[in-house]
């Protein structure tokens, strides 16, 4: 695989890893914010920025189902696939 495949493969991946920390983040999230400079809070503020944009769309497509959002098992889903369509197009 060259390296534009690579890359591309990686970056896809990292976009899994990191909407799966805000799915986790938003589990385990503390019920009180004692301070916004903590670490916890940074990578949670990375985490929303980084999903957020390609989340947003797909919440505007899917119809409200309450208090579980489908969203980003949508975009897992969407993650995958493409990270499946570039390894078999760049071997």
């Amino acid at each position: 695989m060259g390296l534009i495949g690579q890359t591309i493969s990686l970056f896809l991946t990292v976009l899994y890893v990191l909407l799966l920390a805000r799915v986790l983040i938003s589990w385990f999230r503390p019920r009180y914010k004692t301070s916004r400079n903590g670490w916890f809070f940074s990578l949670e503020e990375l985490t929303w920025r980084a999903t957020e944009p390609m989340l947003a769309p797909i919440r505007r497509i899917l119809p409200q189902s309450g208090m579980i959002d489908f969203a980003p098992l949508i975009l897992f889903f969407l993650l995958r696939v493409l990270q499946s369509l570039v390894l078999s197009i760049f071997r």
